[in-house]
């Protein structure tokens, strides 16, 4: 198997080269109809975002926010060439924001938001989520702390073996007039790969004028749902409590009639003869009542009682929800070098999919996948060598046998041809008639002779 070795290391050299070749970046260009876009293209942080400067000790003048961003590029050789947002302080506090182009407004239209994560380190705790920031006269993007009011909240994040997808929707009580943070219910799937692959994923927000969501990752759907019905605890409350209907007293009840009453006085018509009481008076007659309808029992109707705890909201449209002025991270991790690119914010799902197929490379290829399928389970490389590379040398060494390669003064290389060729001393010990060998005796002796003299000389010399 030694002589193979080049062979299988040619073999792996190519596995590798092939699984991590990678187009070249190149820029995007910014669309015209985008709220916010951000390719993150330059080599520095943009004049448009805004590091936090608040502060938790004013006397001090310690920052709350005290972690690091920069603009650069991913340390991971298959993407070299593509800058973006990196949180850099493992154990800190981050805030940064950025102002749109113009105030978003939930009307007609859906809401598309979408970026890129890269968790260029495994995550032991923290999130990478992003918010939209409410709109409002009082927003100061370098005052942004976690008590600025947000309309919405989306992105990863993990903390121990909890693995989330947030989507939180901040929405106003119509009755109490205070905001309540609406959760998205989780999706039913392990999302944990998505930590520790060590590859850029795209997250994807979709929210409808008809109240549904969907939530995408690397494109593929992952949750869906109603503002309605699947948000926890639910916009629209049960605000009545309905008594249980009855259908049989109701039908008993349409037509119930005072007539059907059998009064204590009145005779059964079963009786036979007269009541005694009735046998001496002269106007002794079989009493008759009229068939009068009562309308307090024609139509019954159970009316809903209303519930003195009642807090909810009544007659809600929650994507009419507060409009949106700027975006924002605020974040703290334990994990540093988290890359974050490509944020956009439009109201048009056209405009979103042209700039998904502008920045979001091509999925993985087959060969890709085996090689992230090596992050967790390091043994399926000892699998990959024995079930693609043993089969090649067996194969290379039945087309081709070591034979083959050998000088052209060697005998095997004329095998299969009719050229003349020299006789070797091999072959000829292997063709040695009895004559050849009593003369080959005679010489061997003659030789042992001369050496024995040679060797008597020297002694008596």
């Amino acid at each position: 198997m030694m002589r193979y070795q080049p062979l299988f290391f040619g073999f792996c050299l190519c596995f590798v080269h092939i699984s991590g070749s990678q187009n070249a970046y190149r820029p995007v260009a910014i669309p015209d109809e985008a709220y916010f876009a951000e390719p993150f293209d330059a080599r520095s942080l943009d004049r448009n975002w805004v590091l936090s400067k608040v502060v938790k000790d004013e006397q001090l003048k310690l920052l709350k926010y005290n972690g690091e961003w920069v603009v650069e590029e991913t340390s991971e050789p298959r993407f070299l060439g593509n800058r973006g947002l990196v949180l850099k302080s493992p154990g800190r506090h981050h805030a940064i924001s950025a102002y749109l182009r113009k105030v978003y407004y939930f009307k007609d239209k859906p809401l598309c938001l979408q970026y890129e994560v890269f968790f260029q380190k495994v995550v032991d705790c923290g999130g990478a989520y992003i918010k939209l920031l409410s709109h409002s006269d009082d927003l100061r993007l370098s005052q942004f702390s976690d008590a600025t009011p947000y309309t919405i909240m989306f992105g990863p994040d993990k903390c121990g073996s909890t693995h989330k997808v947030h989507f939180i929707l901040s929405h106003r009580n119509s009755i109490t007039g205070t905001y309540e943070e609406k959760h998205a219910r989780q999706p039913e799937m392990d999302l944990s790969d998505y930590f520790i692959d060590r590859r850029p994923h795209l997250y994807t927000l979709n929210i409808y004028p008809d109240n549904t969501f969907e939530i995408f990752i690397d494109l593929t759907l992952i949750n869906k749902g109603s503002l309605l019905e699947d948000m926890d605890p639910p916009v629209v409350s049960p605000h009545e409590t309905q008594e249980p209907e009855y259908s049989s007293n109701a039908a008993l009840m349409d037509g119930f009639q005072t007539s059907d009453l059998k009064l204590e006085h009145e005779r059964s018509d079963g009786m036979e003869g007269q009541r005694k009481d009735c046998t001496e008076a002269s106007d002794c007659e079989r009493s008759s009542h009229p068939a009068l309808s009562n309308p307090a029992f024609s139509k019954p109707k159970n009316q809903p009682s209303r519930n003195p705890n009642d807090k909810g909201s009544r007659g809600e449209q929650p994507f009419t929800i507060s409009p949106v002025a700027a975006v924002g991270f605020e974040l703290w991790t334990l994990t540093g070098d988290v890359m974050f690119d490509n944020i956009l914010l439009c109201d048009s799902l056209e405009v979103a999919r042209r700039w998904t197929e502008d920045t979001w490379r091509q999925p993985p290829g087959m060969i890709e996948k085996l090689l992230v399928a090596t992050v967790k389970r390091p043994w399926l490389w000892g699998v990959y060598v024995f079930t693609v590379g043993l089969p090649i040398i067996l194969f290379v060494s039945f087309m081709w046998p070591n034979k083959r390669f050998g000088p052209p003064d060697q005998d095997y290389y004329y095998k299969k041809t009719d050229e003349p060729q020299a006789d070797r001393p091999q072959d000829m010990e292997e063709h040695i008639t009895p004559n050849d060998g009593v003369n080959q005796t005679r010489v061997e002796a003659k030789s042992r002779a001369v050496k024995r003299a040679l060797r008597n000389s020297d002694i008596t010399s």
